[in-house]
């Protein structure tokens, strides 16, 4: 939940658009569904049947969040899925991921011991 305030936060100051809100949005689903689990491995036109764009939309939309710095993106070329790694809007330059942790994994910053 923090990520998304702190996306809507960041969009008084470097705002984006409503497509690539959407397309922030839909990843972080993604990302959700997966367990946080980076890179998310996303088809192009999954994405765009998903939220209902065209070719050209979706790829603005891309763009904005990747030159925003909301999203960093590797092709793999093909109709092979991409690899999106969603950048957090709370910890800048960071990979999100959860900051919780399943019983019998460290939490983030402790030590087994």
């Amino acid at each position: 939940m923090s990520e998304i305030k702190g996306f809507y936060a960041l969009q008084a100051r470097y705002p984006v658009s409503a497509g690539a809100q959407a397309l922030w949005n839909y990843l972080m689903y993604r990302a959700n569904s997966v367990w946080w689990a980076m890179p998310l491995l996303v088809r192009n036109d999954e994405i765009q049947g998903a939220l209902n764009m065209k070719p050209w939309a979706f790829k603005r939309a891309r763009r904005e969040l990747v030159e925003g710095r909301y999203l960093m993106l590797e092709h793999e070329g093909g109709c092979r899925p991409s690899r999106y790694y969603l950048l957090s809007c709370v910890r800048p330059g960071a990979v999100v991921r959860p900051s919780y942790t399943l019983k019998g994994i460290e939490k983030e910053g402790e030590q087994q011991g």
